[in-house]
């Protein structure tokens, strides 16, 4: 029972996803991406989600190159896409259907925005 109402929840979360957002601008990461065009399995790999579950770091740098995003985020300092603890994982930071944080402030206190 419990799974069928996880299952159902993320349904609509998809669809509401896929419908669009008026919040897309400063909305969820998924809220953007809907914006965009993209549907779920764009970076759910595996059909519907499960709530709870991460996009893998892997899928993410197929359309965002890494290199990339420190370039464009160089001028802040600290640089989030180029710090000390190296490879992190996107979700880390970037969550799709909640809000963003930023993972440094779980030691530092940096005034940043995570989109």
């Amino acid at each position: 029972m419990k799974k069928t109402v996880l299952n159902v929840m993320a349904a609509v979360l998809c669809g509401l996803a896929a419908a669009g957002s008026a919040l897309a601008a400063d909305g969820f990461t998924a809220d953007r991406h809907a914006a965009a065009g993209m549907k779920c399995e764009t970076c759910h790999k595996s059909g519907t989600p499960q709530p709870g579950a991460r996009v893998k770091k892997d899928v993410c740098k197929g359309c965002h190159d890494p290199a990339e995003l420190a370039k464009k985020t160089e001028k802040l300092s600290p640089n989030p896409h180029y710090n000390h603890l190296g490879d992190v994982s996107c979700t880390d930071c970037h969550r799709g259907h909640q809000p963003s944080r930023l993972m440094c402030n779980d030691c530092h206190q940096f005034d940043l925005k995570v989109k």
